[in-house]
């Protein structure tokens, strides 16, 4: 039987929803959805534990550490890179991208796999899915890391689920805000489960 989903609160309302350099011309954006800003004001401004704030959001506390995890690393990569930080205006929205060896269902594949699911999920339910082609299926001129994070970031990504991630892939994805998550195994009617 599966388990009832949690409706995720969210409290925090933001002054201001978009923070950059001064001293530089920022050219990308890091987008710190709504949650991750949530769980950073709870964890740092009121120095709550773990176990508390995932309670206070209403999340398990494994969820609130996947959240927690992914805000500040998107924090110190924006600081380190001198991007701009954009506080995500809807909550529970984003989108997925995994890559598929089909282009008719979504089966699990590596990142040079012939075709990429864009998913957009909105309020913790898959509401479409988009299936493009590719460019580094049957690329080996090209490194991964070159291609991919531009390719995704211009559908909009937040995450891209891969099974194995290199070091250099994992930066450029997390440079241009798309967060990878690694998981053995994904399939369409599970992905919202991934993010409850």
């Amino acid at each position: 039987m599966a388990r009832e989903k949690l409706q995720r609160k969210l409290e925090l309302k933001p002054v201001s929803k978009y923070f950059g350099p001064k001293d530089i011309q920022a050219t990308q954006d890091v987008i710190l959805l709504h949650e991750e800003l949530e769980a950073i004001h709870l964890m740092d401004s009121f120095c709550m534990y773990q176990e508390d704030a995932a309670k206070k959001m209403n999340v398990s506390r494994a969820t609130f550490a996947r959240i927690i995890k992914s805000a500040r690393k998107k924090i110190s990569l924006a600081l380190i890179t001198g991007s701009n930080i954009k506080v995500h205006e809807i909550k529970n929205e984003f989108h997925v991208a995994i890559c598929s060896s089909s282009n008719t269902e979504l089966i699990y594949s590596n990142a040079d796999a012939k075709y990429i699911w864009i998913c957009f999920i909105k309020d913790y339910k898959l509401k479409s899915s988009n299936c493009i082609n590719n460019p580094m299926y049957g690329n080996k001129e090209e490194a991964a890391c070159n291609i991919l994070p531009d390719v995704l970031y211009d559908y909009a990504t937040n995450y891209f689920m891969l099974k194995d991630v290199d070091y250099d892939l994992k930066i450029s994805l997390i440079a241009k805000g798309i967060y990878p998550i690694l998981q053995e195994e994904v399939t369409q009617d599970k992905l919202v489960d991934i993010f409850q």
